[in-house]
Parts: structure tokens; C-alpha cells; sequence
């Protein structure tokens, strides 16, 4: 094995100054190379730490010469919300992209579904064990006879966090535009274990059949560490 400069000499420094290509350092077990980091010359001589024998395939930090540092892989989704036709009013639970399916426009590490359309909703699977945040916008229409209350709720495995509620004391209709539209927001930072789900629901109350229609918004979240 070639040996340059003893641990313990701290005097000298360690200059890997290749003629072409990428400066690297590789680290493997067994004879495989599971870790590489260096210097790409192929992407503006940008830092990067990945997985494999080769940087720009698996990158798992990027940091720009100007000090702009990326997680690429890092889990994050965003899914914009479709049309869905009377789906609570009576107090049914509906989870976003359960009659229709939501358009997903970033889903890094594919842990996002859109949702089935048929009564499964868009669901997020965490990947490891880690802190969240998860953001949900919905705008919606509240139907001839108006509600009398409604909530947003972001949904985990084992908790479920109300968002944005209107009050019981007046009528949904008196906060709507006048198309009967309401904008409903809900930002939450949560703790999840690796596989738990979470879910987007909605649910607005008038005492008789589901008239509130889903009219647009979006879902998104991503691991913060």
C-alpha cells in the first residue's frame, strides 16, 4: 500500500492533483467501492460526495464553487391537486386524490403516489426515521347550500394535525368568495419513523349529502434531516 505522510505529521498537507478528469477519493469494503468525493470536471469543478465508483451518477451532496450546497436524492415531492366532484359536506373524510388523482410534478427518491382515483389518496411513505415538513394548499367550493364548518388535516401513521378550521359559529359561505371558493392552508413540521404514511384530507360539514367540491392546490413535503 502506498504510504504518504505519517497520521501523525501535521505539518504536511495531502494534494490529489490529477493531469485531466476528476480529483477524487474513493472508499470501498471488500474490494468494493461504496463512497467516492472529489471534485467533478465535468460540472463547473463543483464538490461532490456519491454513491458508487464515479461522481455525477449518485450524487449525494453537491456544493458549487460559489458555496451552493444541494442534496439531490434528498426525499421532497410536490403534487399539484386536481378537480374533485362532491366529496364531503356531510362530514366524510376525503383524502386528497382518492376520486381524482393528483398530477405529481417533483418526486425526488419516489416516495409520493398521486393517488388512485379510486379511493386510495395520495400517500407519502417516509424513507428513514427523521424529521418532516409537509405543506398543503386547498382551494375548494362549498357548494349551493354551504358548509357549516370545515377542516384541513395532515395525516400520519399515528397522528393525525388539524390545520386550518373555520369556526362553528358561522357559515363557511360568509369567509367564500363570490364563486364559493375558499383558500385553506396548512404547514406542519412533524416527526416520522421509516415506512410511516402520510396523507391530505379535507372534510366540511352541512348535514346532509357531500356537496364541496375540490377545485385545485397543491401537497408537498420533504425530509429536513
Amino acid at each position: 500500500m502506498a504510504k504518504q505522510n505519517s497520521i501523525d505529521n501535521a505539518t504536511q498537507d495531502l494534494t490529489i492533483t490529477p493531469a485531466t478528469g476528476d480529483s477524487t477519493i474513493q472508499f470501498s469494503i471488500n474490494g468494493t467501492t461504496e463512497f467516492i468525493i472529489g471534485v467533478d470536471d465535468d460540472a463547473d469543478d463543483s464538490f461532490k460526495i456519491a454513491n458508487g465508483s464515479a461522481l455525477g451518477t449518485n450524487d449525494y451532496l453537491v456544493m458549487s464553487p460559489d458555496g451552493i450546497m444541494t442534496l439531490p436524492l434528498q426525499s421532497a415531492f410536490l403534487n399539484s391537486i386536481n378537480a374533485e366532484a362532491n366529496v364531503t359536506g356531510n362530514s366524510t373524510a376525503h383524502y386528497i386524490g382518492s376520486v381524482t388523482a393528483t398530477t405529481s410534478i417533483v418526486d425526488r427518491n419516489g416516495d409520493m403516489t398521486e393517488g388512485d382515483g379510486a379511493g386510495t389518496g395520495a400517500t407519502f411513505t417516509a424513507p428513514v426515521t427523521g424529521l418532516y415538513q409537509f405543506n398543503f394548499t386547498l382551494v375548494y367550493d362549498i357548494g349551493a347550500t354551504g358548509s357549516v364548518t370545515c377542516q384541513i388535516y395532515v395525516e400520519s401513521t399515528s397522528d393525525l394535525y388539524k390545520g386550518h378550521s373555520l369556526p362553528t359559529d358561522n357559515q363557511v359561505t360568509n369567509f367564500s368568495n363570490a364563486s364559493g371558493y375558499i383558500c385553506m392552508n396548512e404547514t406542519m413540521f412533524m416527526s416520522l419513523t421509516a415506512a410511516d404514511t402520510v396523507r391530505f384530507r379535507f372534510q366540511g360539514e352541512t348535514g346532509s349529502a357531500a356537496v364541496d367540491d375540490v377545485i385545485s392546490g397543491y401537497i408537498s413535503g420533504c425530509l429536513i434531516e
